[in-house]
């Protein structure tokens, strides 16, 4: 009677040592990210129009941080979710990278002015790097800078183009050196931690 219980024990056992053997086999060949219920975010995975989409959300508040960021949020955090959790790593190199876009808007203003001063379209060495760099990370479309470019010419034919608030409006020496002087990098950095950080019905993701 004492050796049917042992028999069960040994199967038993054998089953689970098996089980076991493929759930680690299985960990090997799906590795740490691939577990079910694993959920990190990895910016690398973002798609090309994911990446220009984050792009110009970070442009528009860039250009006009208070009437800009409550939209720019949501639509960011609808792409972040699609992807799992920001870490505070991930966190800090999309902090990077969108500070990085946002200057744009700085050199844009400061080619312009020198632009209506000289009556021809401008692109600094300093522009020019930051969308090669960007373009080739493709964080910048060749559309995104055309439609800069024909920001410029129109400035320099005082031409009206399309502000912030949607108006057309012809840029002349005095409101570039405006748009040029209201730049504030600590408030830019300030938008962008905003930006990174979840709506408030959300609660914080860590």
């Amino acid at each position: 009677m004492s050796r049917i219980p042992a028999r069960r024990s040994l199967r038993v056992a054998a089953v689970v040592a098996a089980g076991l053997l493929m759930v680690g086999v299985a960990l090997l060949f799906l590795g740490p990210y691939r577990v079910i219920g694993s959920s990190t975010f990895d910016p690398s995975r973002l798609s090309g129009a994911e990446r220009i989409q984050l792009s110009e959300l970070v442009l528009n508040i860039a250009e006009a941080p208070q009437e800009a960021l409550p939209q720019a949020r949501e639509a960011a955090w609808v792409i972040f979710r699609r992807h799992g959790t920001l870490s505070p790593s991930i966190r800090r190199d999309l902090e990077t990278i969108f500070l990085t876009i946002g200057h744009g808007i700085p050199l844009f203003w400061q080619d312009a002015r020198r632009a209506i001063d000289e009556r021809r379209p401008v692109k600094s060495a300093a522009r020019t790097q930051w969308e090669a760099e960007l373009s080739g990370q493709g964080w910048l479309s060749l559309g995104q800078q055309r439609r800069y470019d024909d920001f410029m010419a129109r400035i320099v034919k005082q031409e009206p183009i399309e502000s912030t608030h949607g108006m057309d409006l012809v840029v002349d020496a005095r409101i570039a050196d405006q748009i040029v002087k209201s730049w504030d990098e600590t408030e830019w950095r300030t938008t962008v931690s905003e930006l990174l950080t979840p709506p408030a019905q959300e609660g914080p993701r860590q």
